[in-house]
């Protein structure tokens, strides 16, 4: 008679042992088919690419009759949230933009754009960044429309190509997705 319950008992255990593994099985098949799905059927932004294309007439000063072009200082930023960015001001940004946006930056690079040439920004998109700040830092910026900064969403951005963006007299211009 103990001999049968210890026998019960040993094949009690055995099947709850494999129940509760299925369990764990059936957990990873749905994790492992969830992130197909997501491979498959979201793109996956893994790199930030931006093209910049400036024109002739760059950074001029209108004040000047015959102002001469210059190269602009253009600032990329990517960000957990936009918030703190669409409230500050310029000069925030033109003199330590990284401060000014320490709490949602989780990654920022620089480059200069001089006229009348094209640069390319290829850098790892933050898993975590929800928006892409651009600001062009300009000797005169439109301060009433608001044109020398730009603010993309991750879900505007393309794995397979570039956005493109257009650096003119004093403003950014981000030019419509071809498709």
């Amino acid at each position: 008679m103990l001999l049968n319950t210890v026998w019960k008992s040993k094949i009690g255990l055995s099947v709850l042992a494999l129940l509760l593994g299925g369990c764990g099985l059936t957990q990873s098949v749905t994790d492992g088919t969830v992130a197909a799905t997501k491979s498959i059927f979201f793109k996956q932004i893994k790199v930030l690419h931006l093209d910049f294309t400036a024109r002739e007439a760059l950074n001029t000063d209108d004040n000047e009759q015959n102002s001469s072009s210059e190269p602009v200082m253009v600032r990329v930023y990517q960000l957990r949230d936009d918030k703190t960015f669409q409230k500050t001001v310029y000069q925030q940004l033109a003199q330590d933009g990284e401060d000014a946006l320490k709490d949602d930056l989780l990654a920022t690079r620089s480059l200069v754009v001089k006229p009348g040439t094209s640069a390319s920004l290829d850098m790892p998109m933050e898993k975590d960044a929800k928006f892409v700040a651009i600001v062009g830092l300009f000797r005169h910026p439109d301060m009433n429309k608001d044109h020398w900064r730009l603010l993309i969403n991750r879900e505007e951005l393309d794995p397979d190509a570039p956005r493109v963006i257009e650096l003119g007299n004093n403003n950014l211009t981000l030019r419509e997705e071809k498709k």
